[in-house]
């Protein structure tokens, strides 16, 4: 089932995906009277019994995930994302992979990677055994194709962002098998990005029979492709062999001559054969039709991630505003912000301020900034400094990782 044109018109729109991503630069869209905001449900199917619902309210920054499923009475909620108390860890990056394979091979106008990876990448984060040399090309593919750029760089922001966001490898997830044999994840002590999810081994409310069940029918539906007899004539598994060597993109227009003369007619395969919209699209087809394990192709035809081995951190800069000028904690936070996107070293945004009663008034004591610094700490603290000695409070201001107590000297 075709995306709702409701949802594909306002996708088109110049503000959606600033929107919809939660960028800080996007406009706002809230609408002072409540029945007037804007609100968009669409669903991806598998099948007839299958479906993720996603519902989208842009002035409220919402977005919500359900599933539907035999044995559900209605569209079950697994996972929301907002600027507040929000959920969204719903499902390791490999399953939403899956579920946008299974799905585009029923639906020829979802192409993959396309809209439903870049729409629910939100709801999809990197596990331990998640290997980013076969996410990467994938994520960057989806953007690619939903906001199309003269200038494509390897990776894209958005799936940069998208790693700050989701990237609990490493962060002690512990994922085991419920009592009714579903799995479940955890996190018992957090290294790192905390795991917000339904998903947990004591959770009440996520479906966990219902969303097995949607994996198994996932996975039926992929492997069945490579089962498809015309596979087995020489001249196509000839022909399919010599695309999966790590120049393999080079020999799709032969693999697609050879499927067309064996009288193959998938319209999703012959098109990502003939047409793709990017490599990742011919190569995702190519890697199921081998039934090569899920990825493998991936990491073979585009290399190492340029993320892979990159490293974040996240802090807390204390800033003591008494006595300044109004708004200096935010104008901090600004120039900070600016100089990090700048110097491509990450970014920086308010994350809470102090109050102290005064004259029966209230006012502000102190801003706390989150700050994330990419793959550099040296660097990133430099640009710290820089910004905090420009606004004569490096004196003052503190600076340490976020969640602990230790201090990070500032150079002078």
């Amino acid at each position: 089932m075709p995306l709702d044109d409701a949802f594909k018109a306002r996708m088109a729109e110049p503000d959606f995906w600033p929107v919809y991503l939660f960028d800080d630069d996007a406009p706002d869209v809230f609408e002072e009277d409540a029945d007037e905001q804007e609100t968009f449900v669409t669903r991806f199917r598998l099948g007839e019994a299958f479906a993720l619902v996603l519902d989208f309210t842009p002035g409220l920054e919402y977005v919500e995930l359900a599933l539907e499923a035999p044995g559900l009475p209605d569209p079950t909620t697994v996972g929301w994302d907002d600027q507040a108390h929000f959920h969204p860890h719903v499902m390791p990056w490999r399953e939403l992979d899956l579920l946008c394979r299974a799905v585009a091979l029923g639906d020829p106008e979802l192409r993959h990677p396309g809209p439903m990876a870049a729409l629910l990448c939100r709801f999809a984060f990197l596990a331990d055994n998640d290997d980013l040399d076969r996410v990467t090309p994938l994520v960057d593919g989806a953007f690619a194709l939903m906001r199309p750029s003269s200038r494509e760089a390897r990776p894209r922001p958005e799936t940069r962002a998208w790693l700050d966001l989701r990237n609990l490898a490493g962060t002690g997830l512990d994922w085991s098998a419920r009592p009714d044999g579903h799995d479940a994840v955890d996190q018992p002590g957090t290294d790192g990005l905390p795991l917000y999810s339904l998903r947990t081994p004591d959770s009440e409310e996520f479906p966990f029979a219902a969303w097995s069940a949607l994996l198994t029918r996932a996975r039926e539906s992929v492997s069945a492709l490579a089962r498809d007899p015309a596979l087995a004539r020489p001249g196509v598994r000839q022909a399919l062999d010599r695309c999966t060597a790590p120049d393999g993109h080079g020999h799709l227009p032969a693999l697609a001559d050879a499927l067309a003369a064996a009288g193959y007619t998938h319209p999703v395969v012959m098109r990502a054969l003939e047409r793709p919209v990017h490599r990742a699209e011919a190569c995702w087809v190519v890697e199921t039709m081998s039934g090569l394990p899920q990825g493998e192709l991936v990491s073979r035809w585009f290399g190492p991630s340029p993320l892979a081995g990159s490293e974040t951190w996240r802090l807390s800069l204390h800033v003591p505003v008494l006595g300044r000028a109004p708004r200096f904690g935010h104008q901090i936070a600004e120039a900070l912000d600016a100089a990090l996107r700048e110097s491509d070293l990450g970014h920086a945004e308010v994350g809470g301020s102090s109050m102290r009663p005064e004259n029966g008034t209230f006012v502000c004591t102190s801003t706390s900034i989150d700050v994330l610094i990419r793959d550099d700490l040296t660097r990133g603290v430099g640009v710290v400094s820089r910004v905090l000695h420009d606004h004569d409070a490096a004196q003052t201001a503190t600076l340490h990782p976020a969640g602990k107590p230790d201090v990070i000297t500032l150079p002078a």
